[in-house]
């Protein structure tokens, strides 16, 4: 539930100021920001099968703050090009062939 709001809260700056600068350092709004950062740690973890391997692709798309599964996986798909489970089977196989 991390909003544009909760951001300018803890840095204490004006909401509008938090959003202008998101947009210029991101070249992008805040929801957009926030789903790539969401996306992008869904992708380490859906990687890290030692440590989220146990875990399903709903699962980990919930602990990264997605509340749908169909917008996390138009957003996962929108940010790497593949979807949760692609990804997921792509990622094991490169584990696989670096494993000795």
């Amino acid at each position: 539930d991390f909003s544009l709001r909760m951001l300018a809260e803890r840095v204490d700056t004006p909401y509008a100021k938090a959003s202008q600068v998101v947009n210029e350092l991101a070249g992008k709004n805040f929801n957009a920001f926030l789903g790539e950062c969401r996306v992008k740690e869904a992708c380490r973890r859906l990687s890290d099968t030692e440590q989220y391997g146990n875990l399903t692709i709903e699962a980990i798309s919930a602990s990264v703050g997605f509340k749908s599964r169909t917008n996390f996986v138009a957003m996962f798909k929108k940010v790497t090009g593949l979807t949760p489970s692609e990804y997921q089977r792509s990622a094991r196989l490169q584990n696989a062939a670096k494993k000795p």
